[in-house]
């Protein structure tokens, strides 16, 4: 195993105009294949990377499991590649901010936002919800290697999602939600919604053949290159993007799982107090 201590090349204005933008190979120096820790000069820990920890036949039966959740949306704002107001059909401009089409989903459970003010399954678990059981034993593998190799942070999400109410995470891990995205060149963004105080995670399910799309901290000029089988630990709270796909067969598949605990699931009460306040905004009953 490698240790990397990694200078940053970039000042927070410089990351800043990244926002929104594509990467290529000319935004690191560094490919990362084998095991590696890397850190920061200051010591903070920048990503955890290991090759061959995901049993394939989970990680696969997480892809049978979770696939039919990917739609496109417009929902994944900067990550998309761009953020903009929705034009309305009749050519005025509308509050709604969007992002390009990208094919994504989301998987386990939501809490409230501006527009659904209740916490509640997403719209795929809520429907599938036997398809979507028979994909955590792969979140459950994620959650043991989360306390394996970052032991510090897992302990601390861990106890946020021991005391958010069972009907809102999944099973006994410290992830209440699972981002789907299929064949997505994520433009550079930090992640926003999840844990603070938690470490952010990818693991990646590959049919095919493509390459390319190799994960990168432009700031640190590092990038790692995802195999089916690997897990990448690392700070999602710092710019990061994927390079565009290269030389892809005409069956090529990569799917990008990202399990995390949204930041205020805490404040969830249970579905039946839940359903009291859905009657209460709306004048009526919603499905949970």
């Amino acid at each position: 195993m490698e240790r990397l201590v990694l200078k940053r090349f970039m000042s927070d204005k410089e990351g800043e105009a990244l926002s929104g933008k594509f990467l290529d190979e000319s935004h690191f120096d560094t490919l990362i294949t084998e095991d590696t820790d890397g850190y920061s000069v200051d010591g903070e820990m920048l990503f955890r990377f290991r090759k061959g920890q995901i049993p394939l036949h989970l990680a696969k039966a997480g892809y049978e499991s979770f696939k039919g959740s990917i739609s496109w949306t417009e929902g994944r704002g900067l990550a998309s590649g761009g953020s903009f107001k929705r034009i309305r059909k009749d050519g005025t401009v509308g509050n709604t901010t969007v992002g390009f089409k990208v094919q994504s989903g989301a998987v386990g459970f939501m809490d409230e936002n501006a527009m659904i003010r209740y916490c509640r399954k997403t719209a795929f678990t809520n429907k599938f919800f036997e398809t979507f059981k028979k994909g955590i034993p792969f979140i459950e593998k994620v959650d043991e290697l989360y306390r394996e190799l970052c032991p510090e942070h897992w302990k601390r999400q861990k106890a946020i999602a021991d005391g958010t109410n069972k009907n809102y995470r999944i099973a006994d891990t410290s992830f209440t939600t699972v981002t789907v995205n299929r064949n997505f060149q994520t433009a550079v963004h930090k992640d926003a919604g999840d844990f603070p105080k938690g470490f952010g995670n990818l693991a990646v399910y590959r049919e095919g053949h493509y390459e390319g799309s190799y994960f990168v901290l432009p700031e640190f000029r590092v990038a790692v290159d995802m195999q089916n089988t690997d897990i990448l630990f690392v700070d999602v709270h710092r710019w990061h993007g994927n390079t565009a796909f290269k030389n892809m067969s005409e069956d090529y598949l990569r799917i990008a799982f990202v399990m995390y605990y949204r930041e205020y699931m805490i404040n969830c009460k249970t579905p039946s107090e839940e359903l009291k306040r859905v009657k209460n905004d709306r004048g009526g009953f919603l499905k949970l």
